[in-house]
């Protein structure tokens, strides 16, 4: 259970100078908190001003020390610049701070459709590119001038966000998809401008009568035909199928590490799998087609960052679509926006997707529609 926030003299915070962490021999604790500083200690600090206890976290990430929470709720007070930044709330957090649940505000969108978005992470990859619906991103508005307040109420594998003293959620979340259940708590920001002041956090049980009130949110359905879970490898660097137009023996043959099912809305979120890395950025995602007949079929597909699409053994599509590498607004969303048509041989065959990641989520989907004589199995 959380430790309930206590009141307690600053006597060893230099009258209300924010000092990093990094320069102080007893790191400061903050809502009755310790601090475990997961990223950039210069970038963490707490301060009295104008008569509150703040942390500031600017480009960096820090964990409340022995805040265990599964459910519950999480109110804090947040300001932040009107600059290029993004910052929020880390909670289910492992002890590494590599998985968890987040929740972050766009510093620089206030209104805008994507102005406030949840996300799981797993493997320190942050999956914003999947997770893009109604019940992950709204339109927060907020003020530059001040503070404005968030509540999150967590209960079971839901979450309700409320802002500014909105009596309805902002977002309802129906599936929190780090799937931990319990872990600790954590502010980060990242970005150019990425800096937060986080004040007067309360992190408390479910009060009598308190539940999850939000509903899922009418989507977009996925395509027919969704193909539903992909066995996936090894990981492996992607320079070993950089100008490739046959997928390599020796890549072919890596070890299955996992058979991945997709989300609701259809994508696989490979992170589930395995986490990239240097000189292992690459996984192969792959399924079985048995067709009674020769025949054509279309396949609608996505993908992120990058991938080339190989139907037994030969190349039939590449493509990249990474955040920013088409143009200064290209986001690098995953959906089923693009088709390549797949000339299946009788009996099997076997799709295979080599799929390389960089920043913002891990991914592949796929569905094919006219499934006349067909049989789909990642096995």
């Amino acid at each position: 259970m959380p430790k309930a926030p206590a009141i307690f003299p600053l006597t060893f915070v230099l009258a209300s100078l924010a000092m990093p962490l990094a320069a102080q021999d007893n790191p400061p604790s903050f809502g009755g908190y310790e601090l475990k500083v997961l990223a950039n200690a210069d970038g963490v600090s707490v301060a009295q001003r104008d008569g509150r206890e703040v942390l500031t976290v600017s480009r960096a990430a820090v964990m409340l020390a022995d805040a265990e929470f599964a459910e519950g709720v999480i109110e804090f007070d947040i300001s932040f610049a009107d600059q290029f930044g993004f910052g929020g709330v880390n909670w289910h957090v492992s002890d590494d701070g590599q998985d968890s649940e987040y929740f972050y505000l766009r510093q620089h969108k206030s209104g805008e459709p994507d102005a406030g978005q949840y996300t799981p992470v797993r493997g320190g990859l942050t999956s914003w590119q999947i997770f893009t619906d109604a019940n992950a991103i709204a339109p927060f508005a907020y003020t530059h001038e001040g503070w404005n307040r968030v509540r999150i109420v967590v209960a079971g594998d839901k979450a309700d966000f409320y802002f500014n003293g909105s009596t309805a959620p902002v977002i309802h979340v129906p599936d929190l998809a780090s799937d931990r259940g319990t872990g600790g708590i954590a502010f980060r920001s990242s970005g150019p401008g990425g800096r937060i002041d986080i004040a007067n956090l309360a992190i408390r049980p479910l009060a009598p009568g308190e539940a999850i009130i939000g509903q899922p949110a009418a989507v977009e359905t996925p395509p027919d035909g969704v193909i539903g879970s992909w066995a996936v490898s090894q990981p492996f660097d992607e320079a070993l199928v950089l100008g490739q137009l046959a997928l390599p023996r020796a890549v072919a043959s890596l070890p299955q590490i996992a058979t991945v099912a997709v989300e609701s809305f259809g994508i696989a979120d490979l992170s589930r799998a395995a986490a990239p890395d240097d000189g292992a950025d690459t996984v192969l995602v792959s399924t079985r087609i048995n067709a009674s007949r020769a025949r054509r079929v279309r396949l609608n597909f996505g993908y992120s960052d990058r991938v080339r699409l190989f139907l037994n053994g030969e190349l039939v599509f590449e493509g990249d679509a990474g955040w920013r590498v088409r143009d200064h607004f290209f986001l690098g969303t995953v959906g089923f926006k693009d088709a390549v048509m797949l000339d299946l041989r009788q009996g099997e065959n076997v799709l295979t997707a080599a799929v390389s990641e960089t920043f913002g989520g891990w991914a592949f989907a796929g569905a094919i529609a006219d499934r006349e004589g067909l049989k789909v199995d990642a096995q």
